[in-house]
């Protein structure tokens, strides 16, 4: 799924390029997505109407339109944006396509049609799950040490990967960034929030904000079209059986609560008994 360096640099992306634009048409390509809040049908409502803001809250894009409209997309695992320019070939899979007044398309496509698109007024959010529900802004400048570790005493029975990835406690950090959040802090997946050190939180906090920093940086150096996906500057994350990049010992995958995780058992060493001690493991 796109995560927040993902997020951070398509809204940027479009902030130049179609902020102000007009909606000449919308085709709805897969109805089954649309949460339609306003009732009135889809293509009517966006008709003529302006881009005036575009951002992210937590793993949805907002584009504010005129009219007092906003369409917000949860891109979910598999979602992405397109903004097709002359002579660009379209994406598969559109789920909605918006023609813009420069001749310019803003594609919304997903194959497995997991993403959600709503269509609401602003401040009317009740409807999007997930929306309201949000934690803490991790980039935003309330995000102090302090409070990340008075937030973990109330996780404090949580596994570390479980509470840095929930979304109402911490908006918002998804699962390929959690990695490697867990690698730069040096700390398993698996261990329990109430026996981190002092230290670890700190060390914990500072890589949230390190890592993430990293990687909107690498994705805007990178440059490429908003549709794909930058993750080769990972360095765990989806790179089972692969030297790790600081001790050189196998990075392993596991599950936790039904996600795959990645990590280095050697930098990373387990703190307690678990079913697997990769470790041990050659």
């Amino acid at each position: 799924m796109p995560e927040l360096p993902d997020l951070f640099y398509v809204s940027r992306y479009l902030q130049r390029l179609i902020l102000n634009r007009r909606i000449v048409s919308t085709t709805i390509h897969q109805p089954v997505v649309i949460r339609n809040i306003i009732g009135d049908p889809v293509e009517d409502v966006l008709r003529d109407l302006f881009f005036t803001r575009i951002d992210y809250h937590g793993p949805f894009l907002r584009f504010t339109l005129s009219s007092m409209v906003e369409i917000v997309v949860n891109l979910m695992l598999a979602g992405r944006v397109q903004h097709q320019q002359k002579g660009d070939h379209p994406l598969g899979f559109k789920l909605l396509a918006m023609k813009l007044d420069d001749g310019t398309w803003l594609n919304i496509c997903d194959q497995q049609k997991m993403a959600k698109i709503y269509l609401v007024h602003p401040g009317d959010y009740a409807a999007i799950p997930g929306f309201a529900d949000q934690g803490m802004n991790i980039r935003s400048k309330e995000f102090s040490e302090d409070y990340f570790k008075q937030l973990a005493v109330k996780h404090s029975r949580k596994q570390v990967r479980v509470f840095i990835n929930d979304h109402s406690a911490l908006s918002s950090i998804g699962n390929a960034y959690a990695d490697e959040i867990l690698f730069e802090a040096k700390i398993h997946p698996k261990t329990i929030v109430a026996s981190l050190t002092a230290d670890d939180l700190a060390a914990l906090y500072r890589a949230i904000g390190s890592v993430i920093q990293h990687g909107i940086d690498h994705v805007a150096e990178a440059a490429q079209p908003i549709h794909e996906k930058v993750r080769d500057h990972m360095k765990v994350r989806n790179r089972q059986g692969q030297p790790c990049p600081r001790c050189g010992t196998k990075v392993r995958r596991e599950g936790v609560h039904g996600y795959d995780v990645f990590f280095c058992p050697t930098c990373q060493p387990v703190k307690r008994k678990v079913f697997i001690d990769w470790s041990k493991q050659h």
